[in-house]
This record gives structure tokens, C-alpha cells and sequence, in this order.
């Protein structure tokens, strides 16, 4: 999972924003995996199955594409947890610099969004805890 999580936030945020913003990144690409891994009944024609898709259906996986910095958010972050009512969210994100469609049900943070309250001095769980409603951070 560590190997997936690594491989995916280079290719979601900019490494080279502020800590804050890829650490909130790097929580919310865990999180969103973490839940698909646990809630998934994803199938292929084949009739396989799979948690995740590795493109922008999902998450936008890419092998050996780990960054150092976006890494280094993964290691920092590691062991936190995302969770409501106790249960690892479903952490949606998209890139636009607004909030997102479906933000008003505080389940999507915006990847652009997460860069300026970073830029500002705010830690990654103010971050988590404005975009994501009655989410814990743990």
C-alpha cells in the first residue's frame, strides 16, 4: 500500500508545494485507496477483482513516478488515519483552485485549494479538517 500511496501523489499535487498542502495530499490518496481497498466489488471483464483504477477514475497511479517530496509527505503522514463515525473515508479530491462540486457535502478537497491555506501557514490537519466535514484526522 506504502509503495501504491508513494506512486500517486506526484501525479496529483505539485511537488513542489508547501509541505502542507502535499502532506493533506498525501493523507486524503491513502484514505481514498485505503477505503476502495477495504469497499470494493470492482470487477473485470475477466472477472477479476480490483480495488482502484490507475488512472483519473481514481486515483492517477503511475509506477516509479514517486517524487522525494511528495515521498517525504507519505513518511510524515503515515500513520494518520482519516476517518468519520470511526469508519477510513472515502477522501474525494479534484485539481480546481475553487472548491469542488461535490465540497458542499465536505467529502472533496481541492488539490489547487489546499495549496494557498498551506502557503499561509496552516498545518495539514486544519487543512483535512476544512475540506473533509466531521472527519478526524488521528
Amino acid at each position: 500500500m506504502k509503495t501504491y500511496v508513494k506512486n500517486v501523489p506526484p501525479n496529483e499535487w505539485v511537488p513542489s508545494w508547501p509541505n502542507a498542502s502535499l502532506n493533506a495530499g498525501a493523507v486524503a490518496v491513502k484514505s481514498y485507496g485505503w477505503y476502495w481497498a477495504l469497499h470494493s466489488t470492482r470487477k473485470t471483464s475477466g472477472g477479476q477483482c480490483y480495488d482502484i483504477r490507475d488512472d483519473a477514475t481514481d486515483q492517477v497511479y503511475r509506477p516509479s513516478s514517486a517524487q522525494l517530496s511528495t515521498s517525504a509527505a507519505v513518511d510524515r503522514t503515515w500513520s494518520t488515519r482519516l476517518t468519520r463515525s470511526g469508519y477510513i473515508m472515502q477522501a474525494h479530491y479534484c485539481a480546481t483552485t475553487t472548491a469542488c462540486g461535490g465540497w458542499v457535502d465536505g467529502d472533496w478537497m481541492s488539490q489547487y485549494g489546499s495549496r494557498d491555506p498551506a502557503n499561509a501557514g496552516r498545518t495539514y490537519q486544519a487543512i483535512l479538517r476544512y475540506y473533509y466535514r466531521d472527519a478526524t484526522a488521528s
